[in-house]
């Protein structure tokens, strides 16, 4: 069985919910990504082969995307991002896994939502694929038409393939939270996590009695130069907010980590964490809301105070709020506000109690790979805009998929 991902640093922690059970149920699993993700492969116990480029990492990349995201907002940066830059790379990882599969064929293709030279490359060779939704399913099929696949058609047509359509989607349940209207693609399975994010260390363990608010804004943001300052400045204003509530807390801030200090001893400071530990510890999450992010705290029952940056972000934390799971404010909100919504999240057993609730749908089997291989999984391909009316959408129960 393949995996494969594109270089983004959280997403192959967002693919555990295919690796894991495919482990789990005795499968062979290559990992086909980037270098970046060797190590990453190897805390898997999956086999890893390099294919495609770190081409995220590249400065230019870095400067072109986050001078949109500031300039333009997010609506732009993900036109140009998800419609320029991801097709633009894809070609390189399709040629790479072209030749890698001629030699080794895989029995089943489970590639990340946005790994299109994956999806080409399975196309061309007539393997089954699947298409592993790692949060940004919703925003990548409403640039599917006018985006993406128009700049995908030339990739396929060098290989004589026809229309660019997205493969079968897998998303972790429950599928109406993050698809408004879920796509005929979509089949919704169990979240599951790799085993080391879930143990805690003991250097970070504690024993206060007061509430601890665990904050992190993701991995991507700071590791992206034009991004950096802005992040890092939100996260003072976040530590600021929580010196006046009477927290403890854990600021979970990547690579600006060092650039972060807090006379106050009661917030600790770290460049990672295992974030599934420390969230069923927590009394609020602080968190850019993206997808793993987000069902990280649904499967620890943690309320979220959510403040998106790009990409599907920012949806992903308003809806929430409206769900009754916690509260979203601009990335731009003032240390008085944030320390505000803090205080009426954890004095308010509301949002806590909706969590635990929210919980309940989410709890399916794990993926049963062998379904996918025999073919009992049934999917239509979702690339394009065959959705769901919005009455049928309302009839989906949370968790629900195709068969």
């Amino acid at each position: 069985m393949a995996v494969t991902a594109e270089p983004i640093p959280s997403h192959v922690s967002a693919l555990d919910y295919v690796t894991v059970p495919a482990v789990e149920q005795g499968h062979e699993v290559t990992l086909y990504a980037p270098h970046m993700f060797r190590l990453e492969a190897r805390r898997r116990g999956v086999a890893f082969h390099g294919a495609g480029t770190d081409w995220t990492c590249a400065s230019a990349v870095q400067r072109s995307a986050s001078g949109i995201w500031r300039d333009r907002g997010n609506v732009a940066f993900n036109r140009y991002s998800f419609g320029r830059l991801w097709p633009d790379n894809g070609g390189r990882k399709a040629r790479d896994l072209i030749t890698a599969w001629t030699r080794t064929r895989p029995d089943l293709v489970i590639a990340e939502c946005g790994d299109f030279g994956a999806h080409l490359a399975a196309k061309v060779l007539d393997l089954p694929v699947f298409a592993a939704d790692n949060g940004l399913g919703p925003v990548l099929l409403d640039l599917w038409d006018t985006d993406i696949a128009p700049a995908l058609t030339p990739l396929h047509q060098q290989y004589g393939q026809d229309t660019p359509v997205l493969p079968p989607m897998l998303v972790p349940a429950p599928v109406p939270w993050f698809h408004e209207t879920p796509p005929p693609s979509a089949h919704a399975v169990a979240r599951t996590v790799a085993a080391f994010r879930s143990t805690l260390p003991e250097r970070l363990d504690r024993s206060s009695s007061r509430p601890l608010v665990y904050v992190s804004l993701g991995t991507l943001a700071t590791t992206m130069t034009g991004l950096r300052t802005v992040v890092g400045n939100v996260y003072r204003e976040i530590m600021a907010a929580i010196s006046g509530t009477g927290c403890d807390a854990i600021v979970s801030a990547g690579d600006v980590a060092g650039e972060l200090r807090s006379a106050d001893p009661r917030i600790t400071v770290v460049g990672h964490a295992p974030q599934p530990a420390h969230l069923h510890r927590a009394d609020l999450f602080v968190t850019h809301g993206g997808r793993a992010s987000l069902l990280d705290a649904v499967q620890a029952a943690t309320p979220v105070l959510g403040m998106g940056v790009l990409a599907d972000q920012p949806d992903n934390t308003a809806a929430f709020a409206r769900r009754g799971l916690g509260r979203a404010l601009h990335l731009t909100a003032t240390r008085g506000e944030i320390a505000d919504a803090m205080t009426a999240v954890l004095g308010d057993s509301r949002y806590a109690a909706a969590m635990s609730a929210a919980a309940e749908p989410a709890q399916l089997p794990p993926l049963d790979i062998t379904a996918l291989y025999d073919g009992r999984v049934r999917c239509r391909p979702g690339g394009t805009r065959r959705r769901a009316s919005a009455d049928a959408a309302r009839s989906w129960p949370d968790g629900a998929g195709c068969l």
